[in-house]
This record gives C-alpha cells, structure tokens and sequence, in this order.
C-alpha cells in the first residue's frame, strides 16, 4: 500500500503573531489584536494560519521582547519559511506604541527578511510615511477584521498573492506606493466576533489578569475635526454599532472576571438612543456584580437630556472619574478651521453650572497649538473656564496622520518638533502655524507644563482657584511665573535645559516628583513668590487671606512620601467650610479669622513609590479627617 506523504508529513501551519501594547498607564486586555483573530477563527476560508497574540504591559517589556524573539520566535519563523511557508507579524499601531513598535519590527526583519510584516491601527493610515522608509510589507487602511482574514487566505491560495484583490491595502512595488480599493465599512457589526472569545479575561486561580479593558460598543463618528482622526480618517463618520444582545455578553463576562475599570472607546457616547440602555447595563452590573469600578469613556458633544441622564446615573453609583466637555478651543478662527464652531458643546456654562450643582465632577478640555489660536486668546480661554469648571484639562496639540490639518499642514504653515525626539513614531508636537509663531507656541507648553504640575499635580488647586474665583486675572502669568520660581531654585538637580520650554514640558514629571522630595522647601518658595506678586494687583486683604489659606490647604491635601498616616496642621480659619465653597466653585462669602487650631487631615503617601508623574496627582491627594472613608478608598493599583 503506497504511502501518503502529505499525511506524514502534513505541511506546517503558518505562523502569525499580532503585537499590541498599551500606554504605560493603562494595562488592557488585548480586545483590538484579539477581535483580529476572533474574525479569522469565524471566518477564514482556509484556516491555516496559527494565531498568537503577544501583548506588552508597557514599553519596556516591548523592548526587552527581542531576547524572546531570538531564542523562540525566530527558530520558528526560519522553521516555517524552510517548509515553504511565510510567517507573518503583525502591529496595531498607535500614537503610544509606535516607538516600541517601529524599533521592534527592524529588528525583526533585519534578522528574518522574509517574514511578512503588517501594520493596521490609527496611527498608520498615512502610508506613505511608512512605506519604502520602514521594513513594513502591508499596511491595512480602514477596519482591518475582513482585510486580515483575507490577505492570510490569499498567502494560502498562491505564493503569488494579488493584493489588488484586496481592499483596504497599501504596498511597495518596484519602488512605487500601490492602494487597492477603499475598503467599505461593516455594517453589521456583530459579524465581527466577540474578542472575548479568543483572550481569556481571567487566570488559572480565577483571578482578572488585566485591571482594565477597552470596549467598543459603536464605530464612527458624525464630526469632521481637523485634528482628529476619528471622523476625517478611515472610521468614517457613519455611526454603527453591536446589538446590545452582543453587548450584555460581553460585558457580563467582563464583570465576573472582576475587571475593576472599563473605557468606552465610542467616539461619542451618550448620541444614540441605546447608549442609555447601556449605561443602566452598566449600573447594574456595578450594583450586582461590584464590577467595573470606574467608567470613563469620549462623550457626545453634544449634552443633550439623555446624556445628562446618563451622567447622573452614572455618578449616582460612583462610576465616574470625571464627566469631560471636549470643547479644545474657545477662540472663533480655531473654532472655524477646526470645523466645530457649530458645536452645542461651545454653550458650555449652563452644562458646568447644572452638574456643578448635582455634584458631577465635570472637567472642561482644551488643546493649545490648534492652527487659527493665539496665546493671548488661549490664555484668555483658560482664565474663563477656570471660573466656571472645577477641572480643566490642557493638552498641546500632536499633528497626527489621517487628519485635516495634516493634509494642510502647509497651507497653514504647521511648524513643528518631534514627540519625545521620536518624529512620526509619537506624532509632532505643533509649536507654529499662521497664527502663532513658534516663540508663542513653544510658550504655550511652558503654561501647560505649569497647570499640569501645580493643578493636576494636586500642589495648588485651591489657591489657583481662589484667585480665578477673586477675580485676580492673568492666572496663565501667575502659573508661568510660578513655574520660573522653582526652575530656578532646583535646576541643579535636573539633567536637562530649564530654559528650554519644550524640554522642561518633556521632563515635567522629573520637576514634579522634585517638588514633592522638598515639600517644605518648595511651598515656602512659592509662598514668598505668590506674595510678590499679589503686591503687583494690589489685591484686598480678605482676597489675601484666602489666597494664603487656600496655600495652606494645598500643601495640606497635596500627595506625600513615606506611608498613610494622619497629622495636624495650625489654621486659623473654618477649613471644612472653605473648602467646601471653593469645591462647589463659590468665592468664600467671608473669610473669618479665628485663633489658630489643629485641623487633622489624612494622606495616603505613596508619592515616593506608585505616583509617576502629576496627572496622577489627585489619586493620592489628602483629606481631611472628617472625609477619612474618601482617602481610604482609593484604589492605589489604578495607579500602578
């Protein structure tokens, strides 16, 4: 009887990994790579790839990667070619781990050139920066779940595979960049199978083996920011979403896998109907389960009734970090050239108001370096808002690939650095346009560098409060100038230019822990130099007064070394009742003096070990003992 050799020695399976990496401070089941395979597994005509995903915790276990790849990866994707088979790698590219990823995947094809690399991901969708300057086969343009199981069919049917053949593609031929046809978008998109089914939420003990997760419950976006890539580039500004059969599941394995925190990747939550049906899910999943913990998620923009009931709802079971306006800008060209001047969202001082008074921690957000601003009217903006929002996030802008203002980046005379001197790898930091020059721009990360480390670094929120609510003006002046005052003192222990402004805003968390080494030092410096400078203004005594109580309970409430513990502090003022007023965003009526009193507040230390840099500052703020169950319950791990 003859022998079948193809029975054997049937042929080897190809190999493919799919690498995905968070940013350093959000560690999540790989539900991206995962939906990847999920959709193969469903799907493939041939099903003869072998499908690993290999998922970083942070950057640095991306790099030390390459031992891994030598020892085990690389034996089996020689293994694979000398079977006739071409192995395949694959990264989903994001503005966080684009660095990682570009180091990574030279090396790999400098030691296996025949393996096949492929890129897909936000970060991506401008091929032609990629392709002929980085080792980089394919580059998937659009969804990616169809395009991948395809392009692997394709690898199985020939070995001359006819990428015209599949949309959503870029590639090099004979030095030139080819396309395929637009790929059209899912429509149905619970065709697309649960990542959930592919990446296990929980370890051999039962234990969750990722603190957090990322889900999706809808796909695109109605708006056409130029700065963003989410309605302009490849998602497209049709919004389609998962059945919420589809969504219960899921989302009831997520709680009871015990995942504490959940991020809603929606472009606009709270826009369609059922998102309402979703946040009660939600709730009920918090009030059942216990899980998730926390819930943050990219709002509507506009706040309709039902994004208002949701938001209430959601702060009602304490899933809501913060509630965020996305309003970037108030400046009308900015607005324009953004293509948001017609905005709901741009009336925001009702909304600040209305969930001011439900006690909502609502949160205001601007982008510095948006082509058509100003500084004068930046910092303008920030002086207004800070009346009005108890939070306000500052971001400059990143010119990233896929948007508008990429497009026309020379019509609007775009200057700009490269991230972290990573250029492309991290996107570039906009220091200039037609409406700023680079002096003003570069000024501008000066400004958020400072609100970064004195208000979210938990070192001055008060006091920067009272003298918004004093009506003191120029804060964005006080703030630099503050941030001048201690550059001075400390540059010596730095290892980096203080006078450079886009250095110091690089190093920011560098000053920060700084501060908090020489707590005492530190307040006392800026203690004397906010006394300078209310001289200036010629500010009343009873504003005075409260600018410098206020100094006092920052240090008080600002994050400490060593462990949790208690301490007194001398103060001759109702503390309870001015902080109260100040968190509700009310100027204290009158700032009454009394003999001083030990006031107990509690800390929960930790800045000397898990605080990495200030925006992490609120976690580890203080309080005072009669708010000791608040301190006590924060959850350090988020942190980590």
């Amino acid at each position: 009887m003859p022998v079948n050799n193809a029975t054997k020695n049937p042929k080897p399976r190809r190999p493919v990994w799919l690498f995905s990496l968070d940013s350093d401070q959000f560690y999540a089941a790989p539900t991206t790579t995962g939906g990847l395979k999920a959709y193969y597994q469903r799907w493939t005509a041939s099903g003869k790839a072998d499908i690993e995903l290999i998922h970083f915790r942070d950057s640095e276990t991306a790099l030390s990667w390459k031992t891994q790849w030598q020892d085990t990866y690389l034996p089996l994707a020689r293994s694979a070619l000398a079977a006739g088979i071409t192995p395949v790698a694959g990264f989903s590219f994001y503005t966080w781990n684009a660095a990682e990823f570009l180091e990574l995947l030279h090396t790999i094809k400098a030691d296996c050139p025949e393996l096949m690399v492929i890129a897909g991901g936000p970060h991506v969708q401008q091929a032609e920066d990629y392709l002929g300057e980085d080792p980089v086969d394919l580059i998937f343009l659009g969804e990616a779940e169809q395009t991948f199981t395809e392009v692997l069919d394709q690898l199985d049917a020939t070995d001359s595979p006819d990428w015209h053949a599949v949309d959503g593609l870029a590639w090099l031929a004979d030095g030139n960049i080819c396309k395929s046809a637009e790929r059209s978008r899912i429509k149905d998109l619970d065709r697309i199978p649960s990542p959930l089914d592919v990446v296990p939420l929980t370890g051999a003990d039962g234990k969750p083996l990722y603190p957090a997760i990322s889900y999706e419950t809808s796909r695109g976006c109605p708006f056409k920011c130029a700065f963003c890539e989410w309605g302009t580039g490849a998602i497209g500004t049709k919004m389609n979403q998962f059945s919420m059969d589809r969504i219960r599941s899921d989302w009831q394995r997520i709680a009871a896998a015990g995942v504490q925190d959940m991020w809603l990747a929606d472009s606009n939550f709270g826009a369609l109907k059922e998102d309402l049906e979703k946040a009660q899910l939600i709730c009920e999943l918090k009030k059942s389960k216990g899980f998730p913990a926390t819930f943050a998620t990219s709002w509507s923009k506009k706040h309709s009734p039902r994004v208002q009931q949701i938001v209430l709802m959601m702060n009602r079971h304490q899933l809501l970090p913060h509630y965020q306006l996305a309003l970037q800008t108030l400046t009308p060209e900015a607005l324009r050239l953004s293509n948001r001047q017609n905005m709901a969202a741009n009336k925001y001082e009702p909304i600040a108001r209305e969930m001011a008074e439900q006690n909502v921690p609502i949160a205001a957000e601007l982008i510095w370096g948006l082509p058509g601003d100003t500084l004068a009217e930046f910092e303008a903006n920030l002086d207004q808002l800070l009346l009005t929002f108890p939070n306000v996030n500052i971001f400059g802008y990143t010119l990233l690939p896929g948007t508008e203002f990429y497009e026309k980046r020379d019509e609007y005379k775009i200057q700009t650095l490269p991230v972290a001197g990573y250029g492309k790898a991290r996107g570039e930091y906009v220091i200039g346009c037609h409406t700023f020059d680079t002096a003003e721009g570069m000024e501008g990360y000066y400004l958020i560098t400072a609100h970064i480390l004195f208000v979210h670094g938990h070192l001055l929120p008060l006091t920067v409060r009272s003298l918004s609510l004093a009506r003191a003006g120029g804060i964005s002046g006080i703030l630099r100038s503050l941030l001048s005052t201690v550059l001075t003192r400390y540059a010596d222990h730095f290892d980096f230019d203080t006078e450079d402004r886009m250095q110091v805003y690089e190093n920011r968390a560098q000053i920060y822990h700084q501060l908090l080494a020489d707590q005492d030092g530190c307040y006392a410096l800026i203690s004397q130099a906010l006394a300078t400078l209310l001289d200036a203004k010629a500010l009343s005594g009873e504003t005075r007064a409260l600018v410098e109580g206020a100094l006092q309970l920052d240090q008080a409430f600002s994050p400490k070394h060593g462990q949790r513990r208690q301490f007194d502090v001398a103060l001759s003022f109702d503390a309870a009742k001015v902080v109260g007023e100040l968190e509700a965003m009310r100027l204290p009526g009158s700032f009454s003096h009394r003999e001083p009193m030990p006031v107990t507040f509690t800390t929960p230390g930790g800045a000397d070990t898990i605080l990495k840099d200030p925006d992490g500052g609120s976690w580890l703020k203080g309080a005072l003992l009669m708010t000791q169950r608040q301190a006590e319950s924060i959850d350090v791990a988020q942190i980590h």
